[in-house]
């Protein structure tokens, strides 16, 4: 064998002691929860951003003041030759259409509350994403200790085979097969540290390095449990993505009442006042009004494309609810799959294939079996260990699915 495949099979097989705790999935969930999330905080300030907004639209126009000269001669300039000349200062306040501030306003707060909701639905995403990626460096981690027993097991088969090659019982090719053998199961090995790796930085995304190295326990996780099929529906219409789409048909509503107030008429409150030196003083008090009398074509269209965004939205809210409920249910058919073959394994599968293992070593020892046998038990066995680990990570990792659909409670 060569030096670099034995030196990192010395790395492998070591065990020194953890310098941390085991990591479990509770609290890998916990410390994800409780790190800064960039995409989490950009929602965040969205929404304030969409608040103010909405505070800084339901404030009145500030007033245009207007200062000069009026009726001034044009043949000399002279201000004080005619009694109509005037220095005038005036005031205008323009007053929006109908309830244009108040529902510029809730459409605001309406994009606020959507953009919340989707930081609410990340959350989620990432304590699935937490989940799924501890699920999978626990696969690896129980599925590296099983390949080193096994490796193990063959190595003391191979004690046997060259015992009895050298008492001439066994011919060079069983030996040949245990090399064979062995050098497989450490490639296994190899491959596996490469997928913990890779768990380790998919974990690394939203842990701190050192808590996404730290040793996960031996025992498998207990996830929360599924809602009853009763509350399903309820549970998924307040699914943060629903929640969004929620909001967002608040903000097209009110953008329908806004397309509304367009048949309203906008208008403003005038008052000036005129100093005419020697004479007296004008003053002017006066309102105007934008009244919509001609075509309105302009504000129904607006009013019928407004109804038409709303009803997207609706849409949109009501399809994302009917794949919700695809996915929960796809999820719920294959976790009960999973845990109907996990039983068959365990109590059926896993016993049997001990159990030949067992016997197949014993007609070896009494020369009633060849090693090629020998060694294909022993692989089934590790084989079935393997598919059943599987099976019990993939169930989990089906139940958090569910959860990322229902929510934890």
């Amino acid at each position: 064998m060569h030096t670099p495949v034995l030196a990192v099979l010395a790395l492998l097989a070591s065990d020194p002691a953890p310098s941390a705790p085991p990591l479990t999935l509770a609290e890998a969930v916990v410390i994800a929860q409780q790190t800064a999330e960039p995409s989490i905080e950009a929602f965040e300030a969205r929404a304030l951003a969409a608040e103010s907004r909405g505070r800084a639209a339901d404030t009145r126009p500030d007033p245009v003041i207007a200062a000069g000269l009026a009726s001034i001669p044009a043949t000399d300039l002279d201000i004080n030759r005619e009694p109509m000349t005037q220095a005038r200062v005036g005031l205008r306040q323009m007053f929006p259409r109908g309830d244009t501030r108040r529902l510029d306003r809730e459409q605001q707060m309406a994009e606020a509350r959507a953009l919340r909701a989707n930081g609410d639905r990340t959350e989620r995403m990432i304590q699935q994403s937490v989940r799924e990626a501890w699920l999978e460096m626990y696969y690896v981690d129980r599925a590296t200790e099983l390949t080193r027993a096994r490796l193990q097991a063959v190595r003391d088969l191979a004690e046997m085979a060259l015992s009895a090659y050298s008492t001439g019982r066994q011919n060079s090719h069983d030996v040949t097969r245990i090399g064979l053998e062995s050098s497989m199961l450490e490639a296994r090995l190899i491959d596996l540290e490469r997928q913990r790796e890779q768990g380790v930085a998919d974990l690394s995304r939203y842990l701190p390095s050192a808590a996404a190295r730290r040793p996960l326990p031996p025992e498998l996780p207990v996830l929360p449990v599924l809602p009853v099929s009763e509350s399903v529906t309820e549970r998924l219409i307040h699914h943060p993505e629903i929640m969004a789409h929620n909001a967002r048909i608040e903000v097209h509503e009110a953008g329908v009442d806004l397309a509304r107030q367009a048949f309203r008429p906008a208008w403003a409150l005038e008052a000036g006042y005129g100093v005419r030196g020697s004479r007296s003083d004008l003053a002017s008090v006066g309102v105007s009004v934008q009244v919509p009398l001609f075509d309105r074509t302009r504000q129904t269209e607006g009013v019928a494309s407004a109804r038409d965004l709303r009803h997207a939205a609706e849409l949109e809210r009501d399809a994302a609810l009917r794949e919700f409920h695809r996915q929960f249910e796809r999820e719920l058919a294959q976790l009960r799959r999973l845990q109907e073959s996990a039983e068959i394994y365990d109590t059926a599968v896993i016993p049997q294939a001990q159990e030949t293992a067992a016997a197949v070593l014993l007609a070896y020892q009494e020369e009633q079996a060849d090693f090629a046998e020998l060694i294909r038990s022993e692989l089934a066995h590790l084989d079935a260990q393997l598919v059943l680990l599987r099976i019990r990570v993939d169930a989990l990792k089906a139940q958090s699915r569910l959860l990322y659909l229902t929510g934890d409670f």
